[in-house]
């Protein structure tokens, strides 16, 4: 049971992870002209940083919380994934922050 519980974590992992770079370079999604696809990338990268990305990261932090409770898996896990869900929502606050110590 508990391999289960490994394997589905990593493939959860593994699409977040391709999420999570659209939202990191959203100069991507940008393209120019109003293609489907550009669309259809604004639309990911706006429903991420909106009620459904903060609904979303809540659960995250909720399943992964029952789960280190229920000692399926390590208290670090759940550190890191609050640790990434600040990162994602802090990201332009991250940004701005360095480019102010630059310039």
């Amino acid at each position: 049971m508990q391999n289960f519980y490994r394997k589905t974590i990593k493939s959860i992992n593994k699409k977040l992870l391709s999420l999570s770079c659209l939202s990191l370079f959203p100069s991507l999604t940008f393209a120019s002209g109003d293609t489907p696809v550009s669309e259809g990338l604004h639309y990911i990268t706006n429903a991420m940083y909106g009620s459904t990305g903060v609904a979303i990261a809540t659960i995250a932090v909720m399943v992964m919380g029952l789960l280190c409770l229920g000692h399926v898996l390590k208290w670090s896990a759940l550190g890191y994934t609050i640790i990434g869900v600040s990162i994602i929502f802090g990201a332009g606050s991250i940004v701005s922050g360095i480019t102010s110590l630059v310039h």
